[in-house]
């Protein structure tokens, strides 16, 4: 069986409390960058020009993928 990268995804990075730091970005195949865990953040792959943005809610998040 063939294994294979994903082209996208999220990590999410916490601290030893289990509170959010971060959320590292993999668009395109390469790790474009980081954002901190705050609402509104917005992180632009350099490649294809995807938008990543975190949207907080009072118990869970959200990753947005917007294209324009």
């Amino acid at each position: 069986m063939e294994t294979q990268k994903a082209s996208s995804g999220y990590r999410v990075n916490q601290k030893s409390d289990g509170s959010l730091i971060g959320i590292e970005v993999i668009c395109c195949n390469k790790h474009i960058g980081e954002v901190r865990f705050k609402d509104g953040e917005v992180l632009s792959c350099p490649e294809c020009g995807i938008k990543h943005r975190i949207k907080i809610h009072h118990n869970h998040f959200h990753i947005d993928r917007d294209n324009q």
